[in-house]
């Protein structure tokens, strides 16, 4: 079996996610499937999960599952278009969702192009279906809209100098690796480890759209959810938790008047309570043992209306 990652928080995000044993449960990011067997022998027969990936080998893992357990059905496509999705296949109403967000230690490790450590062509596409890499990104951008990608999504300081950089050396040459874009990052940013990272992070969320999908995504899910159905969500980076957290809060508030008003005349009604008021984070165990849990930050809300 192809070995996608060790799960995150595998048994406190179940925990709070199954709330109806035979309910139906969609896990937003199947990945190599832990969170879904997990889930799986938790529920009884009657229950259902839908799980949605676009990595092609997720798909295949999904396959195999599903040949052995017809609870399981497989999806795959963008987890912004699930509300539309499930209402393709009559499914009006579930009564939880997983999100496990980031980036696979598979991808991170085996699939083309997702890292800087090796020597490959410039990816970092989720779905091998979308028309633009981040070879295209780095090659067709201007000054402007790159640094604004590195800035935006990476939170880079040396990010204008950076675009500088890769605009006047791609006259002479297209970039065309992994190791000739990292080889510059290290250039101008001083050997970073961190504004390596954060650079191609940058540039995958922008490949991937993952911030206005994962904003989608979890307004699909709230409207979804049945009374007493909980939304689960894995962040991995900041930019991830403050969407999840604005989201969760503004969901949750019974009024969004501006504070100056004497009357609430918004009219707005709390779909959710927040479960989880701080997040839950690894213990130092699981840190240890699988350290890429060590930025995991675990959220909870469930509907009330």
């Amino acid at each position: 079996m192809m070995v996608y990652h060790q799960p995150v928080l595998l048994k406190e995000s179940v925990d709070f996610l199954v709330t109806d044993l035979g309910g139906t449960y969609i896990d937003a990011t199947f990945g190599g499937g832990g969170h879904t067997r997990e889930l799986l022998a938790r529920i009884s027969a009657g229950s259902r999960v839908f799980a949605f990936d676009v990595d092609e080998n997720s798909e295949t893992i999904a396959n195999g599952l599903a040949l052995r357990e017809n609870r399981l059905h497989f999806v795959r496509d963008n987890f912004a278009n699930l509300r539309e999705v499930l209402q393709q296949k009559g499914i009006s109403s579930i009564n939880g969702a997983l999100f496990d967000l980031g980036v696979s230690s598979h991808q991170f490790d085996y699939e083309p192009g997702f890292s800087y450590r090796r020597e490959e062509r410039l990816d970092l596409r989720m779905d091998r279906r979308l028309r633009v890499s981040a070879y295209d990104i780095v090659n067709t951008y201007d000054t402007e809209r790159l640094a604004d990608v590195f800035f935006k999504y990476g939170e880079e300081p040396r990010s204008r100098s950076l675009a500088n950089a890769i605009v006047k050396q791609r006259a002479k040459g297209k970039f065309d690796t992994t190791i000739q874009l990292a080889d510059l990052v290290n250039r101008i940013c001083g050997h970073s480890v961190k504004s390596l990272s954060r650079i191609f992070q940058a540039i995958r969320i922008e490949v991937n759209g993952e911030l206005q999908s994962l904003s989608d995504g979890l307004d699909a899910a709230i409207n979804l959810l049945l009374r007493g159905g909980r939304i689960v969500v894995l962040t991995y980076h900041s930019l991830e938790d403050r969407i999840v957290k604005e989201k969760f809060k503004y969901e949750s508030a019974s009024c969004v008047c501006p504070p100056s008003s004497i009357i609430c005349t918004c009219g707005k009604v709390a779909r959710i309570k927040v479960i989880t008021r701080k997040p839950v984070v690894p213990t130092a165990k699981e840190a240890i043992e699988n350290r890429r849990s060590r930025s995991a930050k675990l959220r909870v809300a469930e509907k009330v209306v």
